[in-house]
């Protein structure tokens, strides 16, 4: 959690940073903008804000073989550094096209997307605990959920909706309290970070729902 959050917020430093050099060079006023950031040129802000967007990645990639596998009082070293590199990359490009399918999959018709949000909800959790490649974890998530996507939407759905509103409410009081009192870039920084704490319980959930779909798998398959 303090390494989520520590990298959440040293992550909006060189984000708002290029957005600030953009808008500069672009000619837009950004006297009234007060965003976190500092004076950099606009190719280092970037690879800084992607340096730590992997950082995230990384870290979620460690949070989830460690809820998956069970361990309460220590994280085994392995989870840190094994087949890191092609682990995150698939993570990265398979969660852009999981994105990029709920997304038409919405625009289209509404059912779609759901089924696509629920499907293949464990694509992350094949590549992070199991080291496959995203095309095998959607695979894989697919015939995992079948018979099962009404329940996991329904779980899902209760748990992000009471996560996000709980994280909706603290961020706005913590943007306005912070904000009045050490300015509004402050308030931006922090309330931007107050949520993610929260990820970590969505990140359980679906690693404890994961463990007991694939625990049912294996009974049906030994049967």
């Amino acid at each position: 959690m303090v390494a989520y959050l520590i990298i959440g917020a040293a992550w909006q430093i060189p984000f708002y940073s290029a957005v600030v050099t953009g808008l500069e060079q672009s000619g837009t006023p950004t006297e009234n903008v007060a965003l976190p950031s500092i004076d950099a040129p606009l190719a280092v802000s970037v690879s800084a804000a992607i340096l730590m967007l992997l950082g995230l990645q990384w870290l979620t990639v460690v949070t989830i073989r460690t809820f998956v596998g069970g361990h309460t009082r220590a994280i085994p070293s392995e989870y840190y550094t094994r087949n890191i590199v092609p682990v995150l990359l698939n993570s990265l490009v398979g969660g852009l096209i999981y994105g990029v399918l709920m997304f038409v999959g919405s625009v289209l018709f509404v059912i779609p997307g759901i089924i696509a949000y629920v499907a293949f909800i464990f694509m992350i959790v094949y590549v992070a605990v199991e080291d496959k490649n995203f095309i095998a974890g959607f695979r894989d998530s697919w015939q995992l959920t079948r018979g099962h996507w009404l329940r996991l939407f329904g779980l899902l759905l209760v748990v992000v909706a009471g996560i996000g509103l709980i994280s909706g409410v603290l961020t706005a009081i913590t943007s306005l309290v912070v904000g009045a009192i050490a300015g509004q870039a402050m308030g931006i920084l922090l309330s931007g970070v107050v949520g993610l704490p929260f990820s970590l319980l969505i990140l359980a959930t679906l690693a404890e729902a994961f463990t007991q779909l694939r625990e049912s798998q294996k009974r049906m398959v030994t049967s």
